[in-house]
């Protein structure tokens, strides 16, 4: 069951202003904060983003193997319809 209920419009404008003004504020720390990084602080940075994630240059992601599968039974599908006469 669906309730539907009546937003208040003022409300509502005031938080897509909030919205707005935290948007401009997180884009201007993220410019300063990538401002002030060095050279080396920003390579530290990125080898380090491998200790994160369990990223493997050897074992294809999760996402790619089910895309490859997705793709094969696309393709099997297509050669029965081309088969078939379809």
């Amino acid at each position: 069951m669906i309730m539907s209920k009546t937003l208040n419009k003022q409300a509502v404008a005031r938080w897509l202003v909030d919205q707005q003004a935290l948007a401009e504020r997180i884009q201007a720390e993220r410019v300063a904060f990538l401002l002030s990084l060095t050279p080396e602080r920003s390579l530290r940075i990125y080898l380090g983003l491998q200790d994160f994630t369990s990223y493997r240059r050897d074992v294809p992601s999760p996402v790619l193997v089910a895309m490859r599968q997705a793709l094969c039974r696309i393709g099997e599908t297509q050669d029965e319809r081309a088969s078939s006469g379809d």
